[in-house]
């Protein structure tokens, strides 16, 4: 039975969302896994922005993905990355969230940075699984970013979007 609120949000389909989507992204991308990444993208994939300001269909991307991971790796560098929600709807099988991202960067010789953008993918539910169908996210540099994501809602915290 689904959990829905006053203002309408089905805060079982945002769990299902960070269990198909949220969750395993962050730890594919921390075990610089791209398979597993990958497959949380469908095959329709459009990925556009990002620091190349450009847009992807799923073989490019897979392509990019799978050359990043393994130069990281290579190197002996490593990234994990965090999500905050500014907005979260979803209805059925369709979704749109939007939010701030942060990834922690930690190269072979100890040097660390942190990295902030904003994010906003659209996702659909087939065979009863979430898979990611568009993924825009953008490497604007901003001094309050870093306040933002903070500010920002934590994934778990679904019933922040419940209006409740």
């Amino acid at each position: 039975m689904s959990a829905l609120a006053s203002n309408g949000v089905d805060t079982d389909l945002l769990r299902q969302l960070n269990d198909d989507i949220w969750h395993p992204f962050r730890l594919a991308y921390s075990r610089l896994d791209a398979a597993a990444f990958l497959g949380l993208h469908a095959p329709e994939l459009v990925r556009a922005g990002g620091p190349a300001k450009q847009v992807l269909g799923f073989a490019d991307y897979s392509d990019q993905i799978e050359k990043w991971f393994g130069e990281l790796a290579d190197r002996g560098s490593s990234v994990t990355i965090s999500f905050r929600f500014v907005e979260r709807i979803a209805s059925n099988d369709l979704a749109s969230e939007r939010g701030i991202f942060r990834i922690g960067s930690k190269r072979a010789d100890g040097d660390e940075r942190t990295f902030y953008g904003r994010f906003h993918t659209y996702a659909h539910r087939t065979d009863g699984r979430w898979r990611i169908c568009v993924d825009y996210d953008t490497d604007e540099r901003s001094a309050t970013l870093e306040e933002e994501f903070l500010s920002a809602v934590d994934v778990d915290d679904v019933e922040a979007f419940c209006g409740v």
